[in-house]
């Protein structure tokens, strides 16, 4: 039978019952480093990753089918990968309608500033601020989480656009109210959202990312909104850690008062956690049947 590997990761009784019925099933404890990855994953035939010290250790590996049950993992090249006979997957759409709503709520709160009224204990003078409803918004990515932002978005009656690999990035945000960064880590994307894309943005325009930092310049961004260019921004803060809220990166977006930052938590939600262990284990059983589903691409 072709052994199978779980990483840190809580299935529930009916899942490990699917897995028992196509392989010989071994659940242990998150790994402590790279090299207790590839030590726990010897001689397995599929990994099943709660992300651990997983993206250092994929060069390390041969002959495994690795997934994990979340979206972005990081940069890797797939086709060095493939010629150790390691294929990837991922939890492709479980986290989708979590982040989405973490981004509508973050465009609201933008626009509308909704948060500086909850529960206030002050007489507030009568200000007017922004509705969403003709506002044109560009998603740089068109990817499972860009595409459902798009249509939430639609539904505000926003003029909604994306950017796609072979776009002129600079002609399609040039007269944009608000920016969403949805792009995957890969070659093409790193540092993508630079410092002369951000200054060249139309003035009054806002910005969001839930994604890695490696796409975008954090630099290029403050000294946007320093420059009055992009008015506000709102980031969460992948790929720390879940609540990391010392890192550098985080202390350096939460100095700029004008950037509304959350300590990566726009997955988090009981539904995508489900939805991703589930997903996986969909995987596993097509990939056993010969039949692998969502393998992840990257150069």
């Amino acid at each position: 039978m072709k052994k199978i590997v779980v990483l840190g990761i809580d299935l529930n009784d009916e899942q490990k019952k699917r897995l028992w019925a196509i392989g010989e099933l071994s659940i242990l404890e998150s790994p402590i480093s790279s090299d207790d990855l590839v030590t726990k994953s010897q001689n397995a035939d599929v990994l099943l990753s709660n992300g651990d010290f997983l993206l250092e250790s994929l060069p390390k590996l041969k002959n495994v089918f690795v997934t994990y049950p979340y979206i972005e993992l990081g940069v890797f090249n797939s086709e060095k990968l493939a010629r150790n006979n390691v294929y990837v997957s991922n939890a492709r759409g479980g986290n989708r309608d979590s982040v989405a709503q973490w981004v509508i709520y973050m465009a609201l709160s933008l626009f509308r500033r909704f948060t500086k009224f909850v529960r206030t204990d002050n007489n507030i003078p009568f200000e007017l601020n922004e509705s969403l409803q003709n506002k044109k918004v560009l998603i740089v990515g068109h990817g499972n989480i860009g595409s459902r932002i798009g249509e939430l978005f639609q539904n505000f009656a926003m003029e909604v656009e994306f950017f796609d690999r072979g776009d002129d990035l600079t002609e399609k945000s040039k007269n944009q109210d608000l920016i969403i960064n949805a792009l995957n880590c890969n070659s093409s994307s790193k540092n993508l959202l630079d410092e002369k894309f951000f200054i060249n943005l139309k003035k009054g325009s806002y910005y969001i990312s839930f994604v890695r930092q490696y796409t975008y310049d954090l630099d290029g961004l403050i000294k946007a909104i320093n420059s009055d260019i992009v008015v506000g921004a709102a980031i969460d803060c992948d790929p720390e850690g879940f609540g990391d809220a010392s890192n550098d990166f985080y202390k350096k977006a939460l100095s700029n008062p004008k950037i509304l930052i959350t300590p990566h938590i726009a997955f988090s939600t009981s539904q995508a956690s489900t939805a991703g262990r589930e997903i996986v284990v969909k995987n596993i059983e097509a990939f056993l049947k010969g039949q692998p589903i969502d393998i992840i691409k990257k150069r």
